[in-house]
């Protein structure tokens, strides 16, 4: 089974999952608090208005992740699909 976090445009990689949630359009029950919680809504806020904030954060995050744990060697792959291992050896 799979669903979209984002039903607007979900083919889209954009900024429209946070402009959806206030409008109560989230997939999960969690995204609702991402709106109510006040440590959290200023974020959602943020990146509904300003998508360039959004894609700044976005690509900080996504650097930050990765440089934690790196595998090499013979302790880790670079997949060529992200969703599957190259090769599972048994």
């Amino acid at each position: 089974m799979s669903a979209f976090n984002d039903v607007m445009t979900p083919n889209k990689f954009d900024n429209m999952y946070y402009q959806s949630m206030p409008r109560g359009l989230g997939l999960l029950r969690s995204y609702h608090v991402l709106v109510t919680d006040p440590r959290t809504k200023p974020f959602v806020e943020l990146y509904a208005t300003n998508y360039k904030a959004f894609f700044t954060d976005f690509s900080r995050a996504m650097e930050k992740l990765s440089l934690l744990d790196i595998k090499t060697g013979q302790e880790g792959e670079v997949r060529h699909r992200c969703d599957s291992f190259n090769n599972i050896k048994t």
